[in-house]
């Protein structure tokens, strides 16, 4: 197909095709948002843990946490969307929505990547800034919040938006246990109007104005904190 014929087609979108498409993209930032809101939080939580003295010195604690982030990070994503959207009702006797099993699937994977970013920020602070802290008659939490978290989190941002990028660009395979977000929204289109290209080229051109501007703040505040050194 050369680019007059794709132009064409696309041309022969309807306003209702159109329409469905910037509602999956709706869904598909809803999804996003909550995902990497719920994730974040779970990723700040395990990433301290996973950072602390005591929890290294406790081999239950550490297994654990460790048992989490490696299996999220060794598994495909796809393979996780089906585990918990088929494996956890039978095992659990609770049923699930694809809305909460793609929520909570994504949220999950955010964590354990988000995790690993809060512990390499926080691990590569050197110690004297945490003696430098108590020194000065600071507890562990003050010496966290006013002199070691300022500093971590310098490191931590680049990873975090290209991990949230990554997140937004995952919602898609929620759309194989038939949640209709923008990807699943434009194959509904295709099949509907046996010309497939024309609304898959429309959500990838939704998805890229979706994630290209994060990507381009990503770059300023890398730009950024490389300057202050």
């Amino acid at each position: 197909m050369d680019l007059a014929t794709l132009t064409k087609s696309l041309l022969h979108l309807s306003p209702y095709d159109i329409w469905y498409l910037l509602k999956g993209a709706v869904i598909t930032l809803g999804l996003s948002a909550g995902a990497i809101g719920i994730g974040s939080c779970i990723g700040a939580v395990v990433g301290w843990i996973r950072s602390s003295r005591i929890v290294k010195r406790n081999p239950f604690l550490w297994g654990l946490t460790a048992l989490y982030v490696d299996v999220i990070r060794g598994t495909p994503l796809l393979l996780q969307v089906y585990m918990v959207y088929y494996a956890v009702p039978p095992l659990t006797g609770i049923e699930t929505s694809v809305f909460f099993a793609g929520i909570a699937t994504l949220a999950l994977y955010q964590g354990a990547y988000v995790s690993e970013a809060v512990r390499s920020g926080l691990e590569a602070i050197d110690k004297t800034q945490w003696w430098g802290g108590q020194s000065l008659g600071m507890s562990y939490f003050q010496t966290l919040r006013y002199v070691v978290f300022p500093q971590a989190i310098r490191i931590m941002i680049p990873p975090y938006i290209g991990i949230c990028l990554g997140v937004i660009k995952d919602t898609s395979l929620v759309s194989t246990i038939g949640f209709i977000e923008l990807a699943f929204s434009a194959g509904i289109i295709g099949r509907r109007t046996l010309d497939p290209l024309p609304p898959w080229f429309m959500a990838a051109a939704i998805y890229f104005v979706i994630c290209f501007p994060i990507s381009k703040f990503s770059q300023r505040v890398e730009a950024r904190l490389r300057k202050r050194g």
